[in-house]
């Protein structure tokens, strides 16, 4: 089975499916593995270029100790609190991603721990901006059509507009999901 992940072609192979069949050694894989990339995320984020930030400089950004950014980023420490992950996101000015995946999704993903496949850029409007326009026309010549909504465009932090108040909750994600959908279908 070939999988396409972001960072190139993953084969899974026959010896490790044999290994994973067994419950204990499954899940002890499976923590293993998210506690390595997640702690290898955070050094490669932290030292890459542009950034080059000392393990101080993170602790500072995100008002914690130095020694805690040295035990996040240790593959042994198995303590990570959902909270410390979020505000460690907060530094990079990134989001987090905190998702229940398949086995053949999670594979792939968790093949490349090279501090190159772990590197993200920080938020940038203009970035974005370019990518929705991208994709509009795309859309526009292929004849699909997602309607506007009058708070999209003040919850991407657009000053000219106004949010009302109204924050970005759980029925507003549902609905744009919903719009997604339906204007890929």
């Amino acid at each position: 089975m070939l999988h396409e992940p972001a960072h190139g072609p993953f084969r899974l192979n026959s010896s490790i499916i044999r290994d994973l069949t067994n419950d204990e050694f499954r899940h002890e894989y499976m923590m293993d593995q998210v506690r390595s990339y997640i702690a290898f995320q955070i050094r490669a984020l932290r030292e890459q270029p542009g950034r080059k930030w000392s393990q101080v400089d993170l602790a500072d950004r995100c008002g914690k100790k130095q020694s805690v950014i040295s035990r996040l980023e240790d593959p042994d420490y198995g303590k990570l609190s959902l909270q410390s992950l979020l505000e460690i996101a907060i530094a990079f000015d990134l989001p987090l991603l905190v998702q229940f995946v398949e086995w053949e999704d999670w594979l792939p993903r968790m093949n490349n721990q090279s501090p190159s496949g772990m590197r993200k850029m920080s938020f940038n409007a203009d970035r974005l901006l370019r990518l929705s326009q991208s994709e509009e026309s795309s859309d526009a010549s292929s004849g699909l059509r997602q309607e506007p909504r009058s708070s999209d465009a003040s919850r991407v932090g657009n000053p000219g507009l106004k949010n009302e108040g109204k924050g970005f909750g759980w029925n507003d994600a549902a609905n744009s999901n919903n719009q997604f959908k339906m204007a890929m279908t």
